[in-house]
């Protein structure tokens, strides 16, 4: 299969991965680099230019300290960014990607008077893989992209939509089309699945190579159905709560991720992952449910309401929780309520779903609509419904593995099948 991205975010990673675990061979192409190593994955430019992926990834982050700087310039390190100076007028600024390590994420470089005249973006390994040119209004005139050896691979001029290639020691022009199409000669389409993510690259393509649209927008317009449709035989729908929102269509089909299929471990812990201290009838289920253990987690400090639950023998709080910190919680535990107010932080609701928790919500608090099986939903005014579902499923093992594949089924999860089934190659 051939998957054609301009951005390769969360969503398509997950269900590349999806794919190949089904069997498939994959190759993935991206305008823009991606953080992942793996050899199926292909960066536009180096592809083009015909460039060895070896040796592209560097083995060390970039401190914002040893970014080079014209001579007599200055590097002021800061805890959220640093710095560049030329005497006393400020000259750019470094976003750190981590800030405990002060690795550089963005470097800003400006003119005089403060305004961004270019800014260069790099890799977790220290590769500056792209630079942007702005104007006097600090708008992108042109993009460059470079290999790890800062060889110009690729400029593109943004305001007339062209693309100077450099290859083989000759310059190519395309416009974006030509780019895509000329992409397509790398590869053996005759048996190969072509899968696009990204509406303008099915544009750009000749809808006879095309096979399918994958989509994971959340939530897509009937518009852009329409539009993807007059492309493509087969749309793929990742979210279930959008798929069931469209009118059937027999090009329309429903891909979920590959939940666990391990049973997960009925640790008798409930995860809660909130923005506010505003946690729906939280008291109430923490005195009914002795036996479980909650842990009330926040990326800021907590409120009284929560610091006064943090007393109960019962409850656990992780204020200003790091992303590692809350790995490791979520591997921990075995149940997730969905019943925080304001919004949902971390996609902590459909984290819990691909780690294999048990979710429950009220009705007035669910983030995602589909997600959340019947059976553990209820409404805030019936809160002991809620704490009578969550009780059967915590004191009895068995219970708690027909709950969790119940769950599943209610998801109406994909299965390898499914994959192999949509994405393998065939006549016709």
């Amino acid at each position: 299969m051939l998957y054609l991205t301009k951005q390769y975010n969360l969503d398509e990673q997950q269900f590349v991965e999806n794919v190949l675990s089904s069997g498939i061979e994959i190759h993935v192409v991206t305008m823009e680099y991606t953080e992942q190593t793996q050899d199926y994955i292909h960066f536009l430019p180096i592809l083009l230019a015909k460039k060895s992926v070896l040796n592209q990834y560097k083995s060390e982050s970039l401190i914002a300290l040893k970014v080079a700087v014209p001579k007599y310039w200055e590097i002021c390190m800061e805890k959220d960014c640093a710095t560049i100076w030329d005497k006393d007028i400020q000259r750019g600024q470094i976003f750190y990607r981590r800030k405990e390590l002060y690795t550089v994420d963005k470097v800003e470089w400006w003119d005089n008077q403060g305004k961004v005249i270019s800014c260069d973006y790099y890799l977790e390994n220290g590769w500056r893989y792209k630079q942007e040119i702005m104007d006097e209004s600090e708008n992108s005139i042109s993009v460059h992209y470079y290999d790890a050896q800062n060889t110009l691979l690729m400029i593109k001029n943004v305001e007339r939509g062209l693309y100077t290639l450099f290859k083989d020691e000759i310059t190519h022009i395309y416009t974006e089309d030509e780019l895509w199409q000329a992409c397509l000669e790398f590869f053996d389409l005759e048996n190969e699945v072509l899968v696009v993510g990204d509406l303008e690259i099915a544009d750009y393509l000749d809808r006879q190579k095309i096979s399918a649209v994958y989509s994971s927008k959340e939530p897509i317009q009937i518009q852009e159905v329409e539009v993807y449709l007059s492309r493509v035989d087969r749309l793929y729908i990742y979210h279930y709560s959008v798929f069931e929102s469209l009118a059937p269509n027999d090009k329309i089909h429903h891909i979920s991720p590959l939940y666990p299929l391990k049973m997960n471990v009925n640790h008798h812990r409930a995860l809660i992952m909130t923005h506010t201290q505003e946690i729906e009838k939280i008291e109430e289920i923490v005195e009914k449910l002795p036996m479980v253990e909650f842990h009330i987690a926040a990326l800021t400090s907590m409120g009284p309401r929560l610091l006064d639950l943090g007393i109960r023998e019962n409850v656990y709080l992780h204020p200003g929780i790091s992303q590692a910190e809350y790995e490791s919680l979520i591997n921990q535990c075995s149940l997730y309520l969905d019943i925080n107010h304001s919004i949902e932080i971390l996609n902590a609701v459909e984290e819990s779903l691909e780690k294999g928790l048990l979710l429950f919500a009220f009705k007035e608090t669910q983030h995602r609509g589909g997600f959340i099986c019947p059976e553990h939903l209820a409404s805030s005014q019936a809160v002991a419904d809620l704490i009578d579902a969550i009780k059967k499923v915590v004191v009895s093992e068995e219970m708690y593995h027909l709950a969790l594949q119940k769950q599943w089924k209610w998801l109406r999860s994909s299965t390898k099948e499914d994959y192999y089934r949509a994405f393998r190659k065939v006549e016709n």
